[in-house]
């Protein structure tokens, strides 16, 4: 057994307090655990719920041990209530390492136990003598902050009319080690305390209220919980609900047939369960500056608070002040596993609040009619990165996602490759990517520069093709040379016979059509298989790698084609 194991606690880490040795034997013990799930477990849904479980434990195990000492004449209260605050903050940034592959989930918890056991040794122990004679007030003062136990991060609600099997979901509930609240009304059920963080299990077919009314109910109340879907009715019945519900932006983690398979649900509850954790997470770190972010005290964004929503001045100095960046997804040949391009996705690295993602960006910069601005920035960042790529010896292409407002730009062609030849770059190398339902309906002029930019030897893709309108219709008119198949369906093929039939239709279209397939959004081996047996080209997806920054993607590359060397990718 591993020397951390045996030695996650002795009995000489007592600081002779009960009540605080009594948390600390707690803790250690779900430091064991987790040690244990972090070597044993490979999903990171798992892996985020062990890590929102021990940031929640130390938190409330410090309110305790807070709420212990101010009941006694402690005289170091505010210096040891600031090194807790020191602890958090660490293990938020810790986890955040774990996060972006920077560190294993082993040394994660190994950080936190060591930490422990030196906070312990200096600071808990000189705690003891100044709980003498208080012990009546102590004991009031941690009642009064609750039990050693975590936070629900989420309720889970069983709506079914039928008690037998509404009691049967329940006990499988409790199977899986968490408690649910059960209803035999969805009348009944819309009357109690939903939120946002809640997971319900949703019977389709009830009596009062059915489960679709009670989406669209719960969407119009402007309340999105995390829905798995339960029905007697065929498959087709299931993911036409689910299609339902997501237009109405509200996610359903599953669907489940009866009657249930008790593995099976239990399975698909921990996941869920998981997965609402690691949005704790994500949420508990979304405002976590990394000390190297801190904003310069001079710098105008001093004033800016992280935890408000970003604002139109903010984007467009961003945009000023160059701090859009690109991070570079992989894209490898499904005949070889060889890289053969990277697709550029946009990032703002903002000097306070951090990394954010496109989906915090793209609605601010499409409702102000920014976008232009952004392609901009984007084909700067990318031209910067093709050179980097290109220095160090790697010849692949670059994908741009381009916007609407560039193709009715007459003057985009020439411009973009003016652009290219003064950093000595070729169109060949660049892929300009249109989403299917941002094509414009000046059917005309989009057809003028598509032409024009084919002929200067950019290649086009139409990006998540089989979410727009008349889709082969534009493909007909054309000259895309690249199909990129929308990870909606390739996320889904492996469960989903429609979506399985989309992405095969799709492949066969792109083949009639002596087009290029890329499919995006692979994050499985099975997916990876049967898009191989479908004759796609081109894989696309965080099975190979998540994007990364052109200095990471560089020492990736490296490691990767040595690996491909000896074996493909599709064989791991």
């Amino acid at each position: 057994m591993n020397e951390h194991v045996i030695s996650f606690w002795s009995d000489d880490l007592s600081t002779g307090v009960d009540e605080i040795d009594s948390d600390h034997k707690s803790l250690f013990q779900i430091f064991q655990d987790a040690y244990w799930i972090s070597q044993t477990q490979t999903d990171t849904s798992d892996l985020n719920g062990m890590m929102a479980n021990l940031l929640n434990y130390t938190e409330v195990h410090f309110a305790r041990e807070e709420a212990l000492m101010e009941a006694t004449p402690y005289p170091h209260l505010v210096r040891h209530r600031d090194i807790h605050h020191e602890l958090i903050k660490n293990l938020k940034e810790q986890i955040v390492l774990v996060q972006n592959n920077e560190q294993n989930p082993q040394q994660f918890v190994l950080f936190l136990k060591d930490w422990f056991i030196e906070h312990i040794n200096g600071t808990d122990k000189r705690v003891e003598p100044h709980t003498r004679m208080h012990l009546e007030s102590i004991q009031l003062a941690i009642e009064s902050i609750g039990p050693f136990t975590t936070a629900h991060y989420c309720h889970i609600h069983l709506v079914d009319d039928d008690s037998v099997f509404v009691t049967l979901l329940k006990a499988m509930t409790k199977e899986a080690g968490f408690n649910a609240t059960e209803y035999n009304s969805s009348v009944e059920f819309l009357h109690a305390s939903i939120s946002n963080h809640d997971i319900i299990l949703l019977d389709l077919n009830m009596p009062d209220k059915d489960g679709i009314e009670v989406m669209r109910e719960l969407a119009n109340r402007g309340v999105a919980p995390t829905f798995i879907l339960i029905s007697g009715f065929d498959e087709r019945v299931l993911q036409s609900a689910r299609q339902f519900a997501e237009s109405r932006k509200l996610h359903v983690a599953d669907t489940l047939n009866k009657p249930v398979d008790i593995d099976t649900f239990i399975q698909v509850i921990k996941k869920t369960f998981n997965a609402k954790t690691a949005a704790f997470i994500k949420s508990n770190l979304a405002n976590l500056t990394p000390c190297s972010r801190q904003s310069d005290p001079g710098n105008d964004s001093r004033n800016i608070d992280s935890n408000n929503e970003i604002t139109l001045a903010e984007l467009k100095r961003g945009l000023e002040q160059q701090e859009f960046i690109v991070h570079l997804q992989p894209q490898v040949k499904f005949s070889d596993g060889s890289l053969c391009g990277v697709e550029a996705l946009v990032r703002w690295q903002h000097p306070v609040r951090g990394l954010i993602f496109p989906d915090q960006i793209i609605p601010l910069v499409e409702k102000n009619e920014l976008m232009d601005e952004l392609t901009q920035a984007v084909i700067f960042e990318s031209i910067k990165a093709l050179s980097k790529l290109i220095a160090a010896g790697i010849e692949v292409s670059i994908s741009i996602n381009i916007s609407a407002q560039n193709i009715i730009d007459l003057r985009f062609p020439e411009r973009l490759d003016v652009l290219l030849k003064a950093h000595n770059l070729e169109p060949e190398q660049f892929t300009l990517e249109l989403t299917e339902s941002e094509m414009i309906t000046d059917t005309s002029m989009a057809l003028d520069i598509f032409n024009r930019l084919r002929m200067k030897g950019f290649s086009l893709s139409i990006d998540d093709f089989g979410t727009g309108d008349s889709s082969l219709k534009k493909l007909y008119q054309s000259p895309f040379s690249e199909l990129k198949i929308d990870q909606h369906f390739v996320s889904r093929m492996v469960d989903d016979q429609e979506a399985n039939s989309i992405v095969r239709v799709c492949t066969i279209l792109a083949n009639e059509f002596n087009m290029t397939t890329v499919a995006e959004g692979i994050e499985t081996q099975e997916v990876w298989n049967k898009l191989a047996e479908m004759g796609c080209d081109i894989a696309q997806g965080y099975l190979i790698s998540k994007p990364l920054p052109v200095d990471q993607l560089i020492i990736w590359e490296k490691h990767h084609n040595k690996s491909s060397d000896d074996n493909h990718v599709h064989n791991r």
